[in-house]
């Protein structure tokens, strides 16, 4: 029993002596390593200069050793596995990768052993694990992405848009109408559907929809004052449409003249009362380059010189361009506040739309129109190209 105190009592000694740093799974660090060399010059003796430096013997013994061999406490270089990929093998691949019509990890495995990069084909989780790497090296990260891949803006487009943000730096958006059209969708009857939801991993966000949702299809206009009254055109499901298109059938969507009304019985006069009640006699309405709108400018004209109101159409708006259309965020905000109701009927549904676009709150309106400013300052930056807005 004595044998076995004393025994244990050791055992107990060498574990006050492990350092804190190994305890940690921690390595001692440059500075602590030459403490233990500079302690052992002074003592001469491995287990007193472990005691001093609160090391263990194994610790003390291995660099002081490194030390007489080395002349120095630097950590040996691990030889490890060669890489699969040299660094312009591991560059192509990233290269590759992310260029949009290669295709996938295995698709540039090929390509690199068809340029010469690699000598046999090699798996996608080596080309995948060498493109990151390199991406790395650069201060890059790389990842997979799925789903359809975003529109991409032609030359002429980015021209366009860089023109306009520069011709408008300095534009006072608060004289400005916004307009656009926009189609609700009744896609989810009887569920309240919110922007956000918390889920279990591994679990799927499911709603009750159908295949062919009705819309509401309707014009409206913003400013940073308020919001036009809403306008329902042909589109809207169960309103049938006075509107005849070229072949002279009734017309499903927009037309030219159907448009003329829409500017004449909405939003001109609604932007009219807007801009009068804050004091503001001169202003622009902002439009897209929608075939229908073509003849709007003369209609305006006419408009604003039977009602005196000096209202000029915005100019040169780019193609392809909702992000720089504030309006399109005010939709969304509307379509969200929508599908949160739970509508149960399509007349239920309509209703709430017309609601929620009047009850837009201002001061969200104010900040859109003051993000005009940064909207074309990003245009200018990216040079013409699309924006995150």
């Amino acid at each position: 029993m004595f044998h076995m105190a004393i025994r244990i009592r050791r055992v107990s000694l060498r574990h006050d002596l492990q350092p804190l740093d190994s305890l940690c799974g921690m390595p001692l660090d440059e500075k602590a390593r030459w403490a233990i060399i500079f302690k052992y010059q002074e003592l001469k003796e491995i287990e007193a200069t472990a005691r001093a430096c609160g090391v263990s013997r194994e610790v003390a013994r291995r660099w002081i050793g490194r030390y007489k061999a080395t002349g120095g406490v630097q950590q040996l270089q691990k030889s490890g596995r060669k890489p699969s990929l040299s660094a312009a093998a591991a560059s192509r691949a990233e290269q590759l990768l992310v260029h949009e019509e290669t295709g996938g990890a295995n698709r540039v495995a090929l390509q690199l052993l068809s340029e010469g990069y690699t000598t046999k084909r090699l798996h996608k989780s080596t080309i995948i694990s060498a493109a990151k790497e390199a991406a790395r090296r650069h201060g890059a990260k790389i990842h997979c992405v799925r789903g359809r891949p975003a529109k991409r803006l032609t030359a002429d487009t980015k021209s366009k848009r860089l023109q306009f943000a520069k011709a408008n730096r300095r534009t006072s958006w608060a004289s400005i109408m916004f307009t656009d059209r926009k189609k609700f969708h009744f896609s989810y009857p009887g569920a309240k559907v919110f922007s956000t939801a918390w889920v279990y991993k591994g679990t799927n966000r499911q709603a009750t929809t159908v295949n062919h949702p009705q819309c509401v299809n309707l014009y409206a206009g913003i400013t940073k004052y308020g919001v036009t009254s809403c306008h329902l055109v042909a589109g809207t499901s169960k309103q049938q449409s006075k509107y005849t298109n070229k072949k002279g059938q009734q017309s499903k969507n927009i037309t030219a003249g159907e448009y003329q009304d829409v500017l004449k019985a909405t939003l001109l006069p609604e932007g009219k009362r807007i801009f009068n009640a804050r004091g503001v006699a001169q202003w622009q309405l902002q439009q897209d380059n929608d075939p229908s709108h073509k003849g709007a400018p003369a209609i305006i004209q006419e408009w604003s010189s039977s009602h005196s109101s000096p209202i000029t159409v915005l100019g040169k708006w780019p193609p392809n361009s909702p992000d720089l259309n504030p309006i399109e965020n005010v939709w969304a905000y509307v379509q969200g506040k929508v599908n949160s109701l739970g509508c149960k009927s399509f007349e239920e549904f309509k209703l709430a739309v017309l609601d929620q676009v009047k009850a837009v709150p201002v001061s969200m309106l104010i900040n859109l129109f003051n993000s005009m400013p940064k909207r074309m300052a990003k245009v200018i930056n990216l040079e013409g190209d699309k924006t995150k807005y």
